[in-house]
């Protein structure tokens, strides 16, 4: 999807990750986004908005005529609702010792990178998945690289068949409190052995300060390799996502740490839990961020062409 949006001078922009409004329709959400003053929406993979066995040209249009009329950007697209596979969260996981059970993974996986080069989203999302306590590190990380692969093998297909340049969607690794992959510098290693420049790093503020005793160095320290940061606040390192501001992240250093040209890509807020205040969590999220994010506060917001080509590793 290819539309008319806001641009700004920084190359930092903020959206909000849908799976925050499940409650109403997508083109909705993007109207409340937009009205709240986001400049893009990440989409998420999920029964009500982007449906991976049924999501269909006509939802497509749909989005794309919403996206169209209010300016807003759909920046990526999150694969990791947890009940999409099974009544377990998450499960099974990329890193499943039956092959069966990484072949559902990637199934899933493979339907969500089609979708996203389909819906002109620059980066698709996912993460590994919990390792079981019987299976070694080192298994793990031969299954989760043979994944990998083949879901890369899977991005260049579908732009080669929708005739895209390489680099127009991009996959990115989130790690996840628990999984076998929970640290930037675990996700680190897996883009290293990889070598390929269509994997990036998807990091999770909240997540890298319930696991990491350095969590703003981590941040600092990788982003070089960092595509796409999702936002939340956190009390105490508990994995419970709270409106920034309402817990005990240190904001101000976080905007230190990306200073005042930011992030080459987007910050993304995540609120799954905060479906019924919507708007009141979308718009305190904002004004919140904008404070302590210079990269974010007093940008003039232009508006231009749609810009999908994006820069390679720096």
């Amino acid at each position: 999807m290819h539309s008319t949006h806001h641009t700004r001078a920084s190359n930092t922009r903020l959206a909000y990750n849908a799976n925050g409004l499940r409650s109403v329709p997508l083109d909705d959400a993007v109207r409340v986004l937009a009205d709240t003053g986001y400049d893009g929406i990440e989409l998420s993979l999920n029964a009500q908005h982007v449906d991976p066995w049924s999501f269909s040209a006509a939802d497509a249009d749909r989005l794309r005529r919403a996206l169209d009329e209010t300016g807003l950007v759909a920046c990526s697209l999150a694969t990791g609702d947890p009940h999409l596979l099974s009544e377990l969260p998450f499960e099974p996981a990329l890193v499943d010792p039956d092959p069966t059970e990484r072949e559902r993974r990637l199934d899933l996986l493979r339907r969500g990178v089609r979708i996203g080069v389909r819906a002109g989203v620059p980066l698709v999302v996912f993460s590994t998945g919990s390792r079981h306590p019987a299976v070694e590190a080192a298994d793990a990380d031969r299954w989760l690289d043979e994944g990998v692969a083949e879901l890369l093998d899977t991005l260049h297909d579908e732009l080669d068949a929708q005739g895209l340049p390489r680099g127009s969607t991009v996959l990115g690794i989130e790690p996840e409190p628990g999984f076998h992959c929970q640290t930037n510098a675990e996700v680190a290693a897996v883009i290293a052995r990889t070598g390929s420049g269509d994997l990036w790093l998807s990091q999770d503020l909240g997540h890298t300060v319930v696991v990491e005793d350095d969590p703003i160095g981590s941040l600092a320290r990788h982003l070089p390799i960092t595509r796409h940061l999702q936002v939340e606040d956190i009390a105490g390192r508990v994995h419970a996502h709270l409106v920034p501001g309402d817990g005990d992240v240190d904001f101000a250093a976080v905007g230190r740490a990306l200073g005042t040209d930011g992030l080459d890509g987007w910050i993304s807020v995540e609120l799954y839990d905060h479906d019924p205040v919507h708007r009141e969590a979308a718009r305190r999220s904002r004004e919140h961020l904008r404070r302590f994010l210079p990269s974010l506060s007093g940008a003039v917001e232009l508006t231009g062409a749609g810009q999908q080509a994006h820069a390679g590793r720096s």
